[in-house]
Formats: structure tokens, sequence, C-alpha cells
């Protein structure tokens, strides 16, 4: 299994046998799908990271990923209906792609507007040539393209930075705002060769809006001290109740290897908001690798609890050498950008699967339960074997593990669909008093990638946190 993110990677491909209790929070719902899960059924999935996921208020649910062999790849949607079956009203057989005339076109993200109509983001990139563009594209409710109304009569409309460097422009990420207006995060190469994080706006007929610094776009640089590369990378887009857009990532922090969290927010003009840690920005290291580590800790995803709280997800690098020991590592912090001391310790906490000694832990995606708990999907990775079991945690409000849940928090899934198996959870939201997540994993064997979705039911009654 193949994942990507622009430059960075992620092999997958590896074996778990998991013991699931029956009727325990976080089981598998065996009235979805098939036995809980279900596969879109393509045979050339490609993984992209990070990928996107929306369920509908009818419970129907959406995924966008990527289809060919690399490089040529177009974008991939898929819909479910609310019991996990391919949703014959999409586009007939409940799936589509979408090709933007770039040999390799990956979907980061999906939303779905008030009116029904179903918009994704992402990146188109000529094969070979490393000057790639933003990517966007409505479809109907039917899963057609809108040329009606969207991208000039042709339902996409693709978008370039060309700041300079490679002018190797990544969308990443996307969100609505509540006036219907399409934010798009990624990173963009700068002239000095590095990237800075990268904000489109579109107005609600795919055009730039100009109202969002003049021209519809908007870079961050981090630019922190001792950084030589000056490479800032955005994975995550999100915009909070204010209307204010919130975009997450790592930052170059110059000591070899030193990749830190980083977050920034601005506001509806399009500049950096001054009440959010003083510049608009927050950097925040785990650095538990010490002497000899890489220090590599970067967020893969952004999330707004319902109390303004902003939690950020990822992985923190704990090794002391040079080889790589990546934790899941969470980081929540208050609406002004400084760390929730309330949580963890300094703000941050760290979930550790280790299925192998220095194993690879990723956090990809972020949920908060109705009750305060937060919920994270991911994956375990053992690199000894190539095997890649989904994972999620459940960790309370004050960011300890839930014990009512899994073993201490903690619970992987294997679906056993190949040796070495290879799944990973990239998505996940709330239908009523149940989870969704969606991912992709190797179908048959480590070279065929399938796209899926899959139920389980948690816990959810006594909202008060009580339970």
């Amino acid at each position: 299994m193949r994942a990507q993110l622009g430059k960075t990677a992620c092999g997958l491909a590896l074996a778990l046998v998991c013991a699931v209790a029956s009727a325990a929070d976080g089981d598998l719902d065996t009235s979805f799908g098939a036995n809980g899960f279900r596969l879109t059924g393509i045979s050339d999935g490609y993984s992209n990271l990070p990928a996107g996921m929306a369920i509908q208020p009818d419970g129907k649910i959406l995924l966008c990923n990527g289809e060919g062999v690399y490089p040529v790849l177009d974008f991939f949607v898929a819909r479910f209906t609310a019991d996990g079956d391919l949703d014959t009203t999409f586009s007939f057989d409940g799936k589509t792609t979408i090709d933007f005339g770039g040999n390799t076109d990956t979907c980061g993200g999906i939303a779905v507007q008030a009116d029904g109509k179903i918009v994704v983001a992402g990146t188109t990139e000529p094969d070979g040539d490393p000057n790639a563009d933003f990517a966007v594209a409505r479809l109907n409710a039917d899963g057609s393209l809108d040329t009606a109304t969207f991208g000039a009569g042709t339902g996409k409309t693709v978008v370039a930075f060309d700041l300079g460097g490679s002018n190797a422009d990544f969308g990443a990420s996307l969100a609505l705002k509540s006036n219907g207006k399409i934010v798009v995060g990624g990173y963009v190469a700068t002239a000095t060769d590095g990237t800075d994080f990268a904000i489109l706006q579109l107005n609600t007929d795919g055009t730039r809006d100009t109202s969002f610094n003049l021209t519809g776009r908007a870079t961050v640089g981090f630019n922190l001290a001792g950084s030589t590369t000056k490479d800032d990378t955005a994975t995550r887009v999100a915009v909070d109740p204010q209307g204010r857009i919130l975009i997450a990532g790592f930052a170059d922090a110059g000591t070899p290897g030193g990749i830190d969290f980083a977050v920034a927010r601005v506001l509806a003009s399009g500049t950096p908001d001054p009440d959010f840690s003083a510049d608009g920005r927050a950097v925040i290291a785990f650095d538990l690798g010490g002497a000899g580590g890489s220090n590599g800790d970067g967020a893969y995803n952004v999330t707004v609890q319902q109390d303004g709280r902003i939690v950020l997800g990822g992985i923190a690098d704990s090794s002391s050498t040079i080889d790589v020991n990546q934790d899941m590592a969470i980081v929540r912090l208050l609406p002004d950008g400084t760390p929730d001391a309330s949580f963890g310790f300094g703000g941050r906490t760290t979930v550790v699967f280790d299925l192998e000694p220095n194993g690879q832990d990723i956090a990809l995606a972020t949920a908060e339960q109705s009750n305060g708990r937060l919920l994270i999907a991911g994956a375990a990775v053992s690199q000894s074997t190539g095997a890649i079991a989904a994972t999620l945690v459940r960790l309370m409000p004050d960011g300890t593990p839930d014990a009512s849940f899994g073993t201490v928090g903690k619970r992987t899934y294997d679906f056993g669909q190949s040796t070495p198996s290879g799944q990973l959870f990239n998505g996940i939201g709330f239908q009523g008093d149940q989870v969704v997540v969606t991912g992709s994993l190797n179908a048959g064997d480590t070279s065929h990638v399938d796209h899926f979705a899959a139920r389980m039911s948690i816990d959810l009654i006594f909202a008060n946190g009580f339970d």
C-alpha cells in the first residue's frame, strides 16, 4: 500500500491478529456493510495522505482519495448508503473519478454543501513535472460534475500560486464556510526552494474570492530560527464558528531532522489573526528524541471542539537514535493558541501502540464526542513485518486514556484482506450514536489498495460525561 502527502510518504503493509471482544465499546457494527465494513471494490486504489471523508445529513458516507497506478492517478469519490452499501444513486455504482488533465491527480478533502452538492479538493501534477497546482471540483448530488454553476462550465477549477522554485503547489484539505465559500489548505513552493502553508478561498461558483487577501490566496511561513530548508508543510484546514481559518501541519525546526507541530489562524480578510499566539502562528514541540533523535513532530489533522479549543493530532518521534520510533501525538490549544495546561502534560499527550519495538504509530483523524471525549483514528506500523493495523483511541477530556474503551483506551482492527495485513483509518465522523471511519487497505496482496468505510458502536448515551 502506498501513501503520499506531497513529499512526505508513509509505506503500508503488515500482519496483525486483532481479538475483538463481543458487544464492547468500539466493536464493529455487523449491521453495516459486510460484518461492519464495506470496500469500494476498485482494483487500483491509491492511498493518499491526507484523504477526505464526509457524512451527509441523511447518514450517507462520502470518501475521497486516489485511483490509478502511480504516477497516473485521478480523484476517486465513493458514496455509501447509511447502512454501508455502495449508493447506486451516485454515479450508478456508488463511485466516480475526476480527471484534471494532469497525470497525477490526488484528492485530499471532501465536503457537502447545504444544497447537497459535493466539493472535492486536492492536487493536479503533470507526470515528471513538479509544477503542481491546487485542484477543486464540484459534483451534483448524483455524482455528475456540476458544469452548470461551477468552474465556468467544466465543474472543475485549477489554481496556481507559482511563487517560484519548483512552483509545486499541493492542495491537501478542504473546508466550507457558513456562507458557502470554499477554503482549500495546502502548501506551496517558494522562490527560496522552501515551502509555506497556503490557503485558497473560492466563491461558490469556483472563482477566486478577491475579498480574501485581494487574490483569493494567502501564504503563511514559519521560517523558524536555524531552519535551512524553510519547509513548512500544511496537512489539514478547518473553519471555526467565527469563520476564521485554521491550517495545521509541521514546520522545519532547523536541527537535523527537527520538525514541530505548526498551526496558523487567518481572519476572513486573509491576514494572520493577532489574537492567536500574538502573530497568528503557533509552534508546538514534543522533542522526545533527545540527543541523536530526529525530533520529527508533526500534525496531520486539526479539530475545533465545541468550546472553541483546538485539537491537533499527528506524530512525535521518541527515539534517541537515528532510528525512528513514532508515537501518536495529540496537542490541545486554548482558543488564543496557547497550550491547554488542563490537557495531558502542558497541552500534549502521546499514545503508544508499538506493535514491535520502535514501531510507527500515527494519528490521522480526530473527532470529539458530545461528552467531550476524543476519538483518534490512525494506524500502527510494524516495519520488520510490513504489517499495518488500523487503530482507534479514546481519550478523556483531560487527555488521559479512557479505560472503558478497548485496552487502556486503545483498539486495533484487522479486516483480514491480505497477508501481511495492511489497513489504516484516515477519516472519522459520527452517524447518530455510532462512529464511522474511512480508510485504505491492502486487498488480496500488498500491491492492491482499496478504500473502505466501517462503523463501530460507541457509547454516547451519557453525554454529560458521567458514564
